[in-house]
């Protein structure tokens, strides 16, 4: 019986082997898995990128040489102001008009001073003319009156007399002599006052330095300002420079002639570079300045607040997207993909925090290509179907392929 009873077990099995084990074990198992649809990943080669380290800063934007316009040496009203502060004007051009009264009235007096020690030279001159010739002719007598000595036709009291004669001629030589230095000096003089008083007549009509803008105007028709007190501000050439503040404590990472982009309110960008820095000083010092000059045609900023970045360093870097990290047991990596196989790759990196990139130091190689965007179902050692030649990967870090994941 026992016989038969396994006889009979081994043909049903004999029989149903055929039909395939999984019949008899429906209802134990669950059917064949089917190959799951292709999971897409973003994929970025890495290639080097230059970095920027750049220091953030705020400020405005000035002229950058402000000639101080003065009044002239005469205090006088001021008559006409001929520009309005904005307009641009040309070397030599007239700014400002100042009251002429005065100044005429003290031209003519100096020159009236001037005429009159010419006189005085004119009469000096004839004089010492005069004191030479009387001169002269006192020493012919005193020389006469010797020779008739000889023979006793001169006395001794006569010959005493010609020697004071000839004494005081020349003591009024000298004395003529003495009055037309005195007229020439005064002549000197005189010609200076008059040369200084037409110097200030030709400056009643204030003219520009230099080409220029205007700056500001700091009098109004009718004022008297002080000799020599500013009348308007002027920029030199028209140039502007951007003034940032950066703190005192990062100062030393700049320098001058670093690179500078600005950002002008309009938001257009501008490049230029450091000219000058002016540190903070005292214990209670603020803010330091750094100025950056700006190209020409910038002077509608004038005023206007702008972001500057100073770029303090650069070189060139592999930079991943923070979505390309993954948490490996050895610390953070990236998942490169060789020959269409992901690879767990540990890395040495540098973030900045809450950036949305990361600075790789070490372990991924120039030209790699690595998983941009890893996702949760990606494993290492898993294989990719590509959906793009993978030659196809651009050389800009930008560039990305699409690939489907198969499973295994």
């Amino acid at each position: 019986m026992r016989w038969i009873t396994r006889g009979a077990v081994v043909a049903t099995v004999a029989i149903l082997c055929p039909l395939g084990i999984s019949q008899l074990t429906a209802t134990e198992m669950a059917g064949p898995i089917d190959d799951p649809a292709p999971v897409s990943a973003s994929l970025r080669r890495a290639d080097p990128l230059r970095i920027d380290d750049v220091l953030h800063a705020f400020g405005h934007v000035a002229p950058a040489d402000i000639i101080r316009v003065s009044m002239p040496r005469h205090a006088a009203p001021v008559t006409d102001i001929l520009v309005n502060e904005g307009d641009l004007v040309d070397a030599g051009q007239i700014l400002v008009r100042i009251d002429r009264t005065d100044i005429r009235r003290d031209l003519l007096q100096a020159q009236a001073t001037l005429a009159a020690t010419r006189a005085d030279i004119r009469i000096a001159r004839s004089d010492l003319q005069v004191a030479a010739t009387d001169i002269a002719q006192r020493r012919a007598e005193l020389e006469r009156l010797e020779r008739l000595s000889k023979t006793g036709a001169s006395s001794e009291v006569q010959r005493q007399d010609a020697t004071r004669a000839l004494q005081q001629a020349m003591s009024a030589h000298e004395a003529a002599k003495a009055r037309l230095a005195g007229a020439q000096t005064s002549e000197t003089l005189a010609r200076l006052e008059v040369e200084r008083v037409s110097t200030l007549t030709d400056q009643m009509d204030i003219r520009a330095p230099v080409a220029g803008r205007v700056t500001r105007i700091m009098v109004d028709p009718g004022d008297t300002p002080v000799m020599g007190g500013p009348v308007l501000g002027l920029a030199s050439a028209d140039r502007m420079e951007a003034v940032l503040a950066v703190p005192p404590h990062v100062l030393a990472r700049v320098s001058v002639g670093d690179p500078v982009r600005l950002w002008a309110p309009d938001g257009g960008m501008i490049a230029a570079d450091v000219t000058r820095i002016t540190p903070s000083t005292g214990p209670d010092a603020g803010l330091a300045r750094v100025a950056v000059d700006l190209p020409d045609g910038q002077s509608h900023l004038a005023g206007a607040s702008l972001r500057g970045e100073i770029i303090v360093d650069q070189r060139v870097a592999i930079i991943v997207p923070t979505s390309a990290l993954v948490a490996l047991e050895t610390g953070p990596g990236v998942l490169r993909v060789v020959d269409r196989r992901t690879v767990a790759t540990p890395v040495d990196l540098s973030m900045r925090p809450g950036g949305a990139d990361a600075e790789i130091v070490s372990g991924l190689p120039q030209g790699a290509v690595y998983v941009a965007v890893a996702s949760p179902l990606l494993r290492d050692g898993e294989t990719l179907i590509d959906m793009d030649a993978l030659t196809e990967i651009g050389v800009k870090q930008t560039a990305a392929l699409h690939l489907g994941l198969a499973r295994r």
